[in-house]
């Protein structure tokens, strides 16, 4: 791309079609930065080069076709915008040759176009000697994908097309002309961070919560189990680090002007919201009581605080401060003009202490009368228990039964029993008084209850009998009711 006439550097590219044609008939030839003769040529897809006359030592090879339209392309771009562009630049300690550098206000920028086969490894070290030396490089490549090349800013671009386009793939669905992207990394905001600073945040909510207990108010937490890596430049940002469940909003309460203490955390549990007890009287804090907390989602009840961690890094990626652009096709996206402004989510400190309060006195009243409410009910069906109850011994009593001299069996000493605890101490009486009675005539002179008493007593007494006979005389009308056990 660059040869010398005499002190006049001369920059292939921009000359023009009549300058060139000049160029070719004079004489002395221009000469190349090797020192050797240049002959002026044009290449079968119309850019203008320098070629040698003979080669240098060691092997400063020719360029093919397609290398050198892809250079002058990014040559004509840069110098339409009016920076100085220079190809074949050298580091003053030869540790890199640019393919194009361009320079404007003291800032520098290399252009890499490769089209021969490179592998990942080779292309993260020849990107660490630019950054090293303080100079943005972008490269511009070949290859069919650049979709394995993380850490580098590369795209993919056609040398054969009618129309230089970039891309990230071989036939993607889009594209992005090569000036386009010169002009945005030059003029527009698009840059490649390599190293970008970057604030790392967590989100703590909280609220105030009355003890239903001793009606003590006190300040309940979650904390959001992400931290969040914000880029001070770009939109981009990725979830960091668990922050510790633990982590109170002491200060942010403080300045919201609170005077409640902060409830005691106990611990959370994996999957599980944390627990936490009154700071006045240990009473435990359900996690149940606490559902306006944990729903990670605005809420009147809650008040939000960010929480700033100490600073790191973020990985290196495309920057653009009003985007935020995870890899190449985002970058082809945007420019391209197919990519919305993305939705970006600002943590900031919100919450309205009377707002807290009066939420917390409401919910408080809310439990109090649910559980006034859940006592009436538990009242009113232990009445209707007992009322069945007292009907069904009514009834059972009732019954008319078999009389001893009807079955021909000696009579009863005791009165007729009414309850299953009768019922059991009869039967014992009257077994122990008339031994070797067979069960199922016994059976029939007592009534037949829909439950069993599981007292003391009565367990003592069915204990001494066996499992047939405990079946015949004592087992209840109900299959529900349970046999007592002996204690």
């Amino acid at each position: 791309m660059t040869a010398f006439l005499g002190d006049r550097s001369l920059l292939a590219p921009m000359l023009s079609p009549g300058d060139w044609a000049n160029l070719k008939e004079h004489r002395p030839r221009p000469v190349l930065s090797c020192g050797e003769t240049a002959i002026v040529k044009t290449s079968q897809l119309g850019t203008q080069f320098f070629a040698h006359k003979v080669l240098c030592e060691p092997g400063h090879k020719g360029e093919t076709k397609e290398h050198l339209r892809v250079k002058a392309a990014v040559v004509e771009a840069a110098a339409a915008l009016g920076w100085t562009a220079r190809a074949e630049v050298r580091a003053p300690d030869g540790s890199w040759i640019a393919d194009v550098l361009v320079e404007k206000a003291g800032r520098q920028v290399a252009f890499e176009v490769q089209i021969s086969s490179q592998d990942a490894e080779r292309y993260r070290e020849r990107q660490a000697r630019y950054e090293r030396d303080g100079i943005e490089c972008f490269w511009l490549t070949a290859r069919a994908s650049t979709e394995h090349l993380p850490g580098v800013p590369v795209l993919r671009v056609d040398p054969h097309a009618e129309e230089l386009a970039l891309s990230v793939r071989s036939r993607a669905s889009t594209e992005i002309p090569l000036a386009t992207f010169v002009d945005a990394v030059l003029e527009g905001p698009l840059r490649w961070a390599p190293t970008p600073p970057a604030t790392v945040t967590g989100t703590i909510r909280w609220g105030l919560h009355v003890c239903d207990a001793c009606d003590m108010r006190s300040i309940v937490w979650d904390v959001d189990p992400s931290r969040k890596i914000s880029c001070d430049r770009c939109a981009l940002w990725a979830s960091g680090a668990e922050l510790a469940p633990s982590a109170a909003p002491a200060a942010a309460a403080a300045r919201l002007g609170a005077a409640e203490p902060l409830a005691v955390w106990r611990e959370r549990l994996p999957g599980v919201p944390s627990t936490f007890e009154c700071p006045q009287c240990d009473a435990e804090v359900p996690p149940t009581e606490l559902w306006w907390l944990y729903r990670y989602r605005a809420s009147d009840r809650c008040a939000t605080r960010t929480v700033a961690l100490d600073a790191t890094l973020t990985e290196p990626h495309w920057c653009e401060p009003s985007r935020g652009l995870h890899g190449a096709h985002d970058v082809v996206e945007h420019l391209a003009g197919r990519r919305d402004r993305p939705r970006q989510i600002v943590l900031q400190e919100t919450g309205d202490l009377d707002v807290l309060r009066r939420d917390a006195a409401q919910l408080h009243a809310m439990r109090a009368r649910e559980a006034q409410a859940a006592a009436e009910q538990q009242e009113r069906e232990e009445a209707f228990r007992r009322e069945r109850a007292e009907r069904l011994r009514l009834f059972e009593g009732a019954q008319p039964v078999a009389t001893p001299e009807q079955l021909g069996l000696p009579p009863l000493t005791s009165p007729k029993p009414t309850t299953p605890h009768e019922r059991t101490a009869a039967i014992d009486a009257y077994v122990v008084a008339h031994p070797g009675l067979d069960t199922d005539d016994v059976r029939r002179l007592f009534p037949r209850f829909t439950a069993t008493c599981d007292c003391h007593d009565c367990a003592e007494i069915l204990a001494t009998y066996r499992d047939d006979e405990r079946r015949i005389l004592f087992r209840p009308k109900s299959r529900g009711s349970v046999v007592p056990r002996r204690r």
